[in-house]
């Protein structure tokens, strides 16, 4: 009897921590009823079906399918706001894998909160539950003296994975804003599965969105898992955009075509873009593959890919294109450790690459 009465209090109480998660209790925000444009990085806001796709809608009929499939992945996409709410709760539901062999749940289908204090971005780590509705939930403690203020917050969706729908819950009685999307020009990458974040373990650690918190500006992510390849019907919508820098890193897709015919997408995809732009273009090299010291059919797979990098640049010089600049394997420097696999980075290599990028962007003014 006793025994029993012991676990119809259990059951009682986890009811009550469940039932505490209620909308009862919460007021929800949709980012997509907003009255205005809330989703930061995005490279086409207003053109999209869904405010959580890459491209916009006319892109479905002029891509190849494994494109637009992947551009309906919210990468490096974020949505900003303002509460004083010691609780925040997200909810959402995805379509498409929660975690892959190689990459957690966490990164392919999660989300990631940050509290943005000026320059000073500090992780909120959220309770999370990965099922038909995904749901995470976060508790904030700023300490009493700042109990009442309102903390400016970014969260990263997921990387992998397409947002269905999205709610923002916060007490009753505590305060929430959305923060418009940032009308700043921005950085533009066109990419592989690299660029699109694979294999980082959440959001926030894709090198595009690391980059995005050193520049503090929109930074696009037009990573394409498997089908970054210089694609003129990709790029006739990647030029439409007002960039203040383009980022192509697609080398680690180009392996299996010739030498003449990496070099030839390269140039005519520089030579695209700046018909229609005079922001700086940033090439950047194959990183390698974490097995290019044991296998020499690996190394010859990227090295190939970079000769033929390298004499696009070359030709580019030589047109007397202004405003192209190169970032090479070395400068990369990419180490054994710095991948999950053969050739997508870990963390570790996520702020490699993101370090390196930001670099050349300091060093040569492109930002």
């Amino acid at each position: 009897m006793c025994k029993r009465k012991t676990i119809r209090t259990i059951g009682v109480a986890l009811l009550c921590g469940i039932y505490s998660y209620l909308p009862a209790q919460c007021l929800w925000h949709k980012p997509d009823t907003c009255r205005f444009s809330v989703i930061q990085n995005h490279g086409f806001a207003g053109e999209a079906a869904s405010v959580y796709q890459r491209l916009p809608q006319q892109a479905k009929a002029q891509v190849r399918a494994e494109v637009w499939n992947l551009s309906t992945n919210s990468a490096g996409l974020a949505i900003c706001f303002t509460s004083n709410a010691a609780d925040i709760q997200v909810r959402y539901q995805v379509s498409g894998s929660y975690a892959m062999p190689h990459m957690p749940a966490t990164g392919v289908s999660g989300v990631d909160l940050y509290q943005v204090d000026g320059n000073d971005w500090r992780i909120c780590y959220g309770n999370y539950h990965f099922g038909d509705t995904i749901q995470y939930n976060y508790h904030i403690d700023a300490g009493e003296s700042h109990s009442q203020d309102d903390f400016s917050y970014c969260l990263y969706l997921p990387l992998y994975a397409s947002v269905d729908w999205l709610e923002i819950g916060v007490p009753e009685q505590t305060r929430f804003q959305f923060l418009p999307a940032a009308e700043e020009r921005p950085v533009v990458v066109y990419g592989t599965s690299i660029a699109q974040g694979a294999c980082a373990s959440r959001p926030g650690m894709a090198w595009t969105n690391i980059l995005h918190r050193a520049l503090a500006c929109p930074v696009v992510n037009l990573g394409f898992s498997g089908n970054g390849r210089l694609e003129p019907s990709v790029l006739a919508f990647i030029r439409e955009i007002d960039a203040r820098l383009f980022i192509l890193d697609c080398m680690a897709n180009l392996p299996g075509e010739s030498e003449t015919e990496i070099t030839s997408r390269l140039v005519d995809a520089v030579l695209s873009l700046r018909e229609k732009s005079e922001a700086p273009i940033l090439l950047v090299e194959h990183a390698g593959y974490s097995n290019a010291s044991t296998d020499v059919q690996q190394l010859e797979r990227y090295a190939h890919a970079n000769r033929a990098s390298q004499a696009a640049y070359r030709q580019l010089k030589a047109k007397g294109i202004a405003e192209v600049y190169y970032l090479s394997h070395e400068e990369l420097g990419l180490a054994p450790d710095s991948w999950v696999d053969y050739v997508h980075p870990s963390d570790y290599g996520m702020v490699q690459q993101a370090h390196a990028i930001l670099e050349k962007i300091q060093t040569n003014h492109l930002y």
